[in-house]
């Protein structure tokens, strides 16, 4: 077994999508999908802590890390699903455990609800069905196709870090700077760029991706054992929409947990893996 990932690529419905591979094929698989403007790398704490008794695979999905941008502009969620679930196809990886970050736990559902054949347990991670009233308005105030700003870019790697730092100031400093390490890449100019396409923060295309409404009409048809983990300190799923997804999930099961925001698997990373671990073994 590897001690650490191995970083991989696929071509999956036309594009060349990146992957990071743990443990050994044989065992039970896991299909990891990260959340908006992340990466694959996110996974990598609970990758190796499961990689002894898991084959783990964490798909990087179209538009964002190393994987390829659609040059069509779709990033609509029945692309990013459609993705994910040739993915573990191609690997033939079937019946997988999936589990996914806020926009990969949508995904991830959706998978789930479509091709009951391929996943035996869902595991979402603070996905929001409903969004703040907060973050609905910042959505109206992104710009349209035409009137997309200069990609951001940074001169320095721990100007990034500082930034990270005061965003989420319950994930640990070495969670941050391995997610944004793998976000960005240091330019001929001498200046740190996002990797993800900006055409993602497009009005029409953010909106499609991060109103996850559609959940509710979901999660009837999720029929295997599913669980849904909420933040205590999430800024995006309150307790209510949480116990609303719950109520719609024939075999749901709800875990929140302590001094963790949004980013549960990193902000929490220990009691996250155990109770991922308890759910998938039983």
């Amino acid at each position: 077994m590897p001690t650490l990932g191995q970083d991989k690529f696929v071509t999956i419905n036309g594009l060349q999508l990146h992957y990071v591979e743990w443990g050994s094929t044989g065992k039970p698989s896991i299909v990891l999908l990260h959340g908006f403007q992340s990466n694959a790398h996110t996974w990598d704490t609970f990758s190796s802590a499961m990689a002894t008794d898991y084959h783990v695979l964490a798909l990087e999905q179209r538009g964002h890390g190393d994987s390829a941008w659609a040059p069509d502009g779709n990033y609509a969620p029945e692309a990013f699903a459609s993705d994910a679930a040739a993915f573990i196809e191609a690997l033939n990886l079937a019946p997988t455990l999936l589990i996914g970050h806020s926009m990969g736990g949508r995904y991830a559902a959706l998978v789930t609800a479509e091709h009951p054949d391929k996943v035996a347990k869902l595991v979402m991670v603070d996905t929001p069905a409903e969004l703040p009233p907060n973050i609905e308005s910042l959505l109206a105030q992104q710009p349209d196709r035409d009137n997309l700003p200069e990609p951001e870019t940074f001169d320095a790697f721990e100007d990034i870090i500082a930034k990270a730092t005061s965003e989420y100031p319950l994930t640990p400093e070495a969670e941050l700077r391995r997610a944004n390490y793998h976000n960005l890449y240091h330019g001929a100019d001498g200046k740190w760029h996002w990797k993800w396409d900006l055409n993602l923060i497009e009005r029409e295309c953010i909106s499609r991706i991060l109103k996850m409404d559609d959940l509710y009409d979901v999660f009837p048809r999720v029929q295997c054992p599913a669980l849904l983990f909420r933040g205590a300190e999430s800024p995006l799923l309150t307790a209510e929409v949480a116990q609303k997804m719950i109520e719609r999930l024939p075999n749901g099961r709800l875990e929140e947990i302590a001094n963790a925001a949004h980013t549960v698997n990193a902000d929490q990373a220990e009691a996250f893996q155990t109770i991922t671990a308890s759910f998938l073994a039983a």
